[in-house]
Formats: C-alpha cells, structure tokens, sequence
C-alpha cells in the first residue's frame, strides 16, 4: 500500500510507542528536517487529541511531530496530509527494555519507583495487576486502536481497531527488523519527500541489544518462570497477535518494493557511514546536518 501524492503540505507524524525505538527514529527525523521536526513533549496538551493536535498543527506547519501521546484518530486537516508511523515491538521483548529504563530514569512516575524498589519479577508481577498503568498490559493495541481505557481489559473490538489503524497506513515498522523497515519508509516518503534518509545512529540502547531476539526472550522467560510468563502472555493477547500482523504487513511491503535487496544495502552502507562519522550532505536539507 503506498499513499498517493498529494499537493498539500505533508506532516509526518510518529505516534511514538513508548520503548519501541522511537528515539532512533526521531534522531533519523531531525536529521532529515532539523527545525521542522518537532519533538512535542507537552504530554497533557497531546492527551487532549485531535481538538489540540489539529490547531497545534495549523499553527506551526512542521514536516514531522513526535509525541509519546498522540491519541488516535488523528484529525483532518484541510490542505495537509498526515502520515502516521507506528513501530511494534515483540511484547515480551519490551518487557526488559521497560525495566532497565525505568530504573534509571528520574522521573518520579509509579513505574521508575518501583523498578527502583523491586527486581524484575517483582516489577512485572506488580505491572500485571489490574491497579498498575497499562504499560506492559496489551500497551501497542491501546494505543494503535486509541482504547486506552485507563487500564481495563481489552476487547476484540479493540483489537480489530488496532489492526485497521495499521492497515491503513503504509508506515508500520517492526523493532527487530528496523532497517528493512526503514527502507520501506524511505520508499514510502519519497512520494513526499524527495531524498528522504533514514539511517541512523542508535538511541537509548539497551545492553542486551548485542544478543538476537530469541536469546533476550529466552532470558526474560527463565527470569520471570512459567506462571508469571503465563499472566504476562494472558494480559498481551491482542498484543501479540497484533505483532504478528504487523511483521505480516511489513514483509509484504518488502515484496513489493522490486529492489528492496539493494535499497537495502544501500541502507546498510550508509549507517555504516554514519558509524564512521561520515555525515552526507542532506538534500532535504541541503548540507550535511547533525
């Protein structure tokens, strides 16, 4: 699925799941745009949804927002194309990566309390109860399908909300495979942005990103034990079945892109230039740009 062209101004707008490389992508963002990619940060103002976002958007006319709180549907806009980003992560994969931030952040949050008071069993033992934020509680498929319901279980309907959220939009990436999904992007935005680059340097790595997916779950799964991995697999259904469907968008999006082998390499080849300190000059920009 690939948007049509459109004469409108264009936004790129990254509803930014927490922990799911969203500041990788945000970094890849500003490099592309500089001042007109706007990192919002102002959470209680975006929680207000479309009635904010659509003024907040008119007035300032950036090429690309991010937020952590982006509340679905998106507004319409006359005269101004909206292109969501969503990036899904494997939901027992973010499990770690929710407890090593959080017990270094310095937020006075409920979460970086108590991964600062428990060990991590603990900590999602203590997650999985009803009173705890939603935030490893089929956390993707609340925000995707914009059914937040302060915490309380999910329903098939908002699943299926979940799923045509993504189904709509042609930006779905996958956290373990970030750079064939950024390649994806790059073809997608290229009917918006001419010389559009996605490559990056990573942000916010975990220590165990050396290890493959499978070894960091296996982990995970041997510290939590069985029952506790039940709860959690219980209390992520519609989550991991929207995982799965987002990798199944993705790879048919590859599919479709002809030279995706290549356009690959060529991803890869520039990252490795940026790894190297080797910054391109930037047409969206005009000059190199960090």
């Amino acid at each position: 699925m690939k948007p049509e062209q459109d004469s409108g101004h264009c936004v790129i707008v990254h509803v930014h799941l927490f922990k799911n490389a969203g500041s990788t992508f945000d970094w890849s963002l500003k490099r592309n745009f500089g001042s007109a990619f706007i990192d919002h940060r102002e959470d209680d103002k975006m929680r207000a949804g479309a009635d904010y976002l659509g003024p907040y958007l008119r007035q300032w006319q950036p090429k690309a927002l991010s937020s952590h709180h982006i509340m679905l549907p998106l507004p319409e806009i006359p005269g101004m194309t909206l292109l969501p980003v969503f990036m899904l992560r494997h939901p027992m994969d973010r499990l770690g990566s929710v407890y090593a931030f959080e017990k270094k952040q310095k937020a006075n949050t409920k979460g970086a309390i108590k991964a600062k008071e428990m060990p991590f069993a603990e900590f999602i033992r203590w997650y999985m109860q009803p009173g705890s934020p939603a935030t490893v509680r089929d956390f993707q498929v609340r925000r995707c399908s914009g059914k937040t319901r302060a915490g309380k279980p999910l329903e098939p309907t908002d699943y299926q909300e979940a799923l045509k959220t993504l189904g709509n939009s042609p930006l779905v990436g996958i956290v373990e495979a970030y750079d064939e999904s950024m390649a994806v992007f790059e073809d997608v935005l290229s009917h918006f942005f001419s010389g559009m680059d996605l490559s990056y340097k990573k942000q916010n790595v975990g220590k165990r990103q050396s290890e493959t997916l499978e070894q960091r779950v296996a982990g995970i799964e041997a510290a939590l034990g069985d029952d506790l991995v039940n709860l959690v697999m219980e209390n992520n259904q519609y989550d991991f079945m929207l995982y799965e469907a987002a990798k199944k968008m993705l790879h048919s999006r590859m599919s479709e892109i002809a030279d995706f082998d290549a356009r690959l390499k060529d991803f890869h080849n520039r990252i490795e230039s940026l790894q190297q300190g080797v910054m391109p000059v930037n047409p969206l920009l005009g000059a190199s740009h960090t």
